[in-house]
């Protein structure tokens, strides 16, 4: 039977403490007894500090390194590939812990093949772009990147070129000028596809990671980060997203804003302060005549369909009344709609 102990340090949904094992009941009486905090119908999370996403991240890439490390070692004639590669060259990718090292054979004949906890990858060619980085031989950056989009799922493509793009660390004409020499490879129709919903006004991973997921949903795409003002030019809030004809605002939250500055004793203090300071932003949004869509992260990684939900639920309610403040778009205060509707 699970514990308190058993439940991650960050917030969780209902359904991850049912698959630990954890009971309704147990929830309930954790909650009661104030080891547990209610942040929103269905996320709760262990009373005191979580272990921040970052250092979780950076906690899972060091322990894939040091096994990549001992593959390059087995495996002579091999460079680190598409998520190793990532790993290498510190792109912004989601991996499990659990994550099979992944190699690319360049000094020898092309082959493919699966070892425990390995994967060598088959080229068509051994003339694979190679760098070095810390001492470990890896693909490129640009091939890194090319190999990712072919063999991630989109959403996680998406987030990672977007933000690396944002930080300068490739282009995504680079990309593409790898993805070119690669016409018949497995995946790169998906690569192409990401480099098309490429977006530098996105302002972090996770909203990146969702306009895959509406992507996916066949869903019109918000336009990032507008600016929303009130009818008297009055600054009202800066939007992840806005789906101008439906009048919709898309918000994508993380989990980390809830715990912001937070400690032992200041955590739930500081979750609910922000819920409230979100329910307040989000009423002045509504009184302008826009409707609000919004969802966490991690429920657009592990629950896209919640996404396309609240969006389609969200644009189901809109357009009942007219909207009468002002964006600021590209520099300019504009009225709705922003852009021809899309054919």
């Amino acid at each position: 039977m699970a514990t308190l102990t058993d439940l991650p340090l960050t917030p969780f949904r209902y359904a991850d403490a049912l698959g630990l094992g954890l009971s309704r009941q147990q929830l309930r009486h954790l909650v009661g007894s104030g080891r547990v905090v209610r942040l929103r119908r269905g996320w709760y999370a262990a009373a005191g500090v979580a272990l921040p996403e970052g250092e979780r991240w950076e906690l899972t890439r060091r322990h894939h390194l040091q096994r990549l490390r001992e593959a390059l070692l087995d495996h002579p004639g091999c460079v680190a590939s598409h998520a190793s590669g990532g790993m290498v060259h510190d792109l912004p990718l989601v991996i499990s812990p659990h994550a099979d090292v992944e190699l690319v054979r360049v000094e020898d004949a092309p082959s493919s093949r699966r070892l425990p906890g390995v994967t060598i990858h088959h080229t068509d060619t051994i003339d694979v772009p190679v760098t070095t980085v810390d001492g470990m031989r890896t693909t490129t950056i640009a091939q890194t990147c090319a190999d990712i989009l072919r063999t991630r799922r989109l959403p996680h493509a998406l987030a990672m070129l977007d933000e690396a793009v944002r930080a300068s660390t490739v282009t995504a004409r680079e990309v593409r000028a790898v993805l070119d020499t690669q016409r018949r490879w497995v995946g790169r129709p998906r690569a192409l596809q990401v480099i098309d919903l490429l977006d530098e006004r996105r302002e972090s991973w996770g909203e990146a990671y969702s306009a895959g997921v509406i992507h996916l949903a066949e869903l019109p795409q918000p336009i990032p980060q507008v600016e929303l003002y009130d009818e008297q030019f009055r600054f009202v809030a800066r939007l992840d997203g806005l789906l101008d004809h439906e009048q919709v605002a898309t918000e994508c939250d993380g989990q980390g804003k809830y715990r912001l500055g937070a400690t032992a004793e200041t955590g739930e203090q500081v979750a609910r302060s922000v819920l409230a300071a979100e329910a307040v932003r989000q009423g002045r949004i509504e009184r302008l005549g826009l409707e609000v869509a919004r969802w966490m992260t991690e429920e657009a990684m592990h629950t896209p369909e919640v996404v396309a939900q609240r969006i389609n639920a969200a644009r189901s309610r809109a357009l009942s009344r007219p909207f009468t403040g002002w964006v600021r778009w590209e520099g300019e205060f504009r009225r709705l709609p922003l852009l021809p509707r899309a054919e």
